[in-house]
């Protein structure tokens, strides 16, 4: 299990990652919304690439929020000094949360441990 410094440092890369990662979305999603306007103005083929941006932005933006709920404003943020939350918490990250880690940190329960795929 990691320590507390080492998931807040990587907690803190996560989130700032996570931040790029949405900066570069937002740019690249006003570029083709612009060229769309521009092709559409002209009469010319359509641009189908925003559509993909906004679910690729949705599930980065979705992944930043949960862990901000996660770890700031949901059920487990109230009770930080649980003993079995830091493990609920690396499991997540590692993708092995079972049905009690996923409870222990305000989520739904999903039946058993997460596979490779995260389904």
């Amino acid at each position: 299990m990691a320590t507390q410094q080492e998931r807040e440092a990587f907690l803190r890369g996560w989130r700032a990652a996570m931040d790029e990662v949405l900066a570069v979305l937002a740019t690249e999603a006003r570029e083709w919304s612009e060229e769309e306007q521009e092709a559409a103005a002209s009469g010319e083929y359509k641009l189908p690439g925003s559509f993909a941006l906004e679910e690729v932005s949705s599930s980065f933006k979705g992944r930043h929020e949960l862990l901000a709920w996660i770890t700031q404003n949901g059920p487990a943020a109230s009770h930080k000094d649980d003993a079995a939350l830091p493990a609920a918490l690396d499991a997540l990250i590692e993708n092995r949360a079972t049905d009690d880690d996923r409870a222990r940190l305000g989520l739904s329960r999903l039946g058993g441990v997460a596979d490779e795929s995260g389904e």
